[in-house]
């Protein structure tokens, strides 16, 4: 690129960027979530279509996940910003996906950082609020993110008394290994399901560190057995795919 050109990252300006990888065999990198677990690999550009179409070769893995979520991230260090594009097709044996509707958008809904996992067992979560209120909900979702702050998801009644910044104590046991752990912290949000009785309470909070260690500990098991599925998923569209062709 000219240094000290003005560019518009608009989709001309973008495929135009996309024309540079590919003359350069630079590769570009990919960012997606299987079941809340961040999937990031690089990629290469294997053709810019002058019709805003995009062909990609990805890993495997990275094809799995654009098909479940229906879209992926580009990322470029010539571009400031995240581009989203959306699948056209998708070719799981040669690892090849053509995107179209490239677009920096104006908001990412879906933490591409920091894994999120659900539990892999029922889980009641005792909620104690600083007013001297004790009540349950069920473990949607567990998180660790920056600077050691514990995000933990639960599913609560509709009347629950709390709203955002209340202190709040929660107590759950982790599934399988049945270890007590606490975060105390305090309400970061309070949303509504919809067409349910239920709300969704997030709690940013902090944990002793042996607590700590076994949040993490746990969250690097769900990782291994995330991965291990997005695995067996790949390797059930390869066969699928390879069966078709016969």
């Amino acid at each position: 690129m000219v240094k000290g050109k003005t560019v518009e990252w608009n989709t001309e300006g973008i495929l135009e960027n996309l024309r540079d990888h590919l003359k350069e065999q630079r590769p570009i990198t990919l960012y997606n979530t299987y079941r809340g677990v961040p999937i990031t690999y690089e990629a290469e550009v294997a053709m810019v279509h002058p019709a805003g179409y995009v062909g990609l070769i990805v890993h495997p893995y990275q094809a799995v996940c654009i098909k479940h979520e229906r879209r992926t991230y580009l990322e470029s260090k010539t571009i400031p910003e995240l581009v989203r594009a959306y699948p056209v097709s998708i070719d799981y044996t040669n690892q090849v996906v053509l995107l179209k509707r490239l677009k920096i958008p104006r908001k990412i809904s879906v933490d591409l950082d920091n894994s999120w996992v659900s539990p892999d067992a029922p889980v009641e979560v005792e909620m104690d609020l600083d007013l001297g209120v004790e009540l349950t909900g069920k473990l949607l979702e567990l998180a660790v993110l920056a600077e050691n702050v514990t995000r933990v998801v639960v599913e609560v009644s509709e009347d629950v008394p709390y709203a955002r910044e209340d202190e709040i104590e929660l107590t759950f046991k982790l599934p399988k290994s049945g270890e007590l752990v606490q975060v105390q912290g305090v309400v970061y949000s309070l949303t509504k399901v919809r067409n349910q009785e239920k709300k969704r309470l997030e709690v940013d909070g902090k944990a002793a560190m042996q607590d700590e260690i076994s949040i993490l500990a746990y969250i690097a098991r769900r990782e291994d057995e995330i991965m291990g599925a997005l695995d067996k998923e790949y390797q059930k569209l390869r066969k699928v795919k390879r069966h078709r062709k016969k």
